[in-house]
């Protein structure tokens, strides 16, 4: 019979605790970063979407005459 190691104490909640540890982790960020963060992101990135969209309603409007 082969023999299994003990585990570890740190190990013994498996895989609860790495739920555990994950969440402590990630509620432990304050609100003001995360926001910090997500209008920094915001502001990097540019809707192309939008832009097309007022250029086609130049467009039209010209088109009409």
């Amino acid at each position: 019979m082969a023999s299994h190691p003990k585990p570890s104490a740190k190990n013994e909640q498996g895989e609860f605790g790495n739920f555990t540890q994950l969440l402590d982790k990630l509620l432990s960020v304050p609100h003001s970063k995360i926001k910090a963060e997500l209008e920094a992101e915001k502001g990097r990135t540019k809707r192309p979407r939008d832009r097309a969209r007022r250029k086609h309603a130049f467009r039209d409007v010209t088109d009409a005459d």
